[in-house]
């Protein structure tokens, strides 16, 4: 009698044991595949992320191309400065000019 109730005490632990077995190992692999889907979403994210840096880049890129290359027509097209700027100019020269003392040398 002792021995079938040793004997069933060592099956149960016996099963106990299977059973905390796969229970680590379903565990071990349930926070692997959590961690390759992980991966996979940041490596995604982070694709798509520099997708979208690209495209503001080459926007940029693009509006820079596009305002240099007004510049430069402006410039080749040979148009004049505004008249009333012009005078602005000339009158802070004339300014700057009759401020000056050339008579001066220089550290006195």
């Amino acid at each position: 009698m002792q021995t079938e109730i040793i004997n069933k005490v060592l099956s149960v632990e016996d099963r106990a044991q299977k059973i905390i077995r796969d229970s680590e190992r379903s565990a071990r692999d349930i926070v692997t595949d959590a961690q390759a889907k992980a991966n996979e979403m940041v490596r995604s994210s982070l694709k798509a992320e520099r997708e979208r840096q690209n495209a503001v880049v080459a926007q940029a890129q693009a509006d820079a191309d596009a305002q240099l290359a007004e510049y430069e027509a402006s410039i080749a097209g040979g148009q004049r400065l505004d008249p009333d700027l012009l005078d602005k100019v000339a009158a802070l020269i004339v300014e700057r000019v009759s401020v000056t003392d050339f008579d001066e040398e220089p550290g006195q």
